[in-house]
């Protein structure tokens, strides 16, 4: 990694600080991307000794226009991307809406990551062989309502974090078309269940169940950090389970679901 770019939402705590700073002890450059630059994940970040270097840039993902501004300063800092880990997520117990007035979840989770992939679309292009890692969970059997991507007719925390992380699944599938001929590899990822603070706020059963048996950050990021120095793994896009490749089922298989969301978040996001 020694001078490649690495950006990363949610980089200041969680899988993403353990990534960010395991990468830059390996000497990349890492923007990471956070709605609290001010963080202690920052100042830990910003403290790390190592031949790499961390740069936080302030990005609240429950507001479009400042995933475009971070996208602009990375754009501006920066002439390639080598590695982007679209990893910030959110569980939220009751329906929010954003800024935008859009449903926080499916917002935060997937829309301003797909808006960011496809700002970075150029950067990304010309480091020739690139990674985009997409953080995941298992969606076999989820299902997306098109007529109700927003969530307003009904509302879980899980099923509204299930169908952000479908959505994910399937952008991966049009990513990866547009980025061909340049090489890269676009990657879902599962880590498994992991010991962090994105489950607090939900059921205490599901936080104790994660207690006992997740795993930690540096664990879930030391195994993604071996898939992506596997040169084996040639397929994209591809669904890891821990490190190993897993099929996927039901409508994350469907292309024409894919084609559909992808045009669908076209016009939400604003693209042109």
């Amino acid at each position: 990694m020694t001078g490649k770019v690495a950006v990363i939402t949610g980089g200041t705590s969680g899988i993403g600080l353990a990534t960010a700073s395991a990468l830059a002890r390996q000497g990349a450059r890492v923007i990471v991307l956070s709605r609290r630059p001010g963080s202690e994940g920052a100042r830990k970040l910003s403290a790390l000794k190592g031949p790499g270097e961390v740069d936080v840039i302030a990005c609240d993902l429950g507001r479009l226009a400042s995933v475009r501004a971070a996208a602009r300063q990375v754009a501006d800092r920066c002439d390639v991307v080598h590695l982007l880990m679209n990893n910030a997520g959110i569980f939220l117990r009751e329906r929010a809406e954003s800024a935008d007035g859009l449903e926080m979840t499916f917002q935060v989770n997937y829309l301003s990551h797909f808006l960011l992939s496809n700002l970075l679309l150029d950067r990304l292009g010309a480091a020739r062989g690139a990674r985009v890692v997409n953080m995941v969970a298992p969606v076999d059997g989820i299902r997306l309502d098109f007529d109700d991507l927003m969530s307003k007719r009904s509302y879980s925390f899980l099923s509204a974090s299930a169908r952000s992380k479908l959505a994910l699944v399937l952008a991966a599938r049009r990513l990866s078309e547009t980025l061909s001929g340049t090489g890269a590899q676009v990657l879902c990822y599962y880590p498994g269940l992991v010991r962090s603070g994105l489950f607090e706020g939900t059921s205490f059963v599901l936080k104790k169940l994660i207690d006992v048996v997740g795993a930690t950050p540096t664990q879930a990021a030391a195994n993604l950090l071996e898939i992506l120095a596997d040169a084996s793994h040639t397929d994209t896009p591809a669904f890891f389970e821990r490190t190993k490749v897993r099929p996927l089922r039901g409508m994350a298989t469907d292309a024409e679901a894919a084609t559909r969301l992808w045009e669908m978040s076209t016009r939400l996001v604003g693209l042109t």
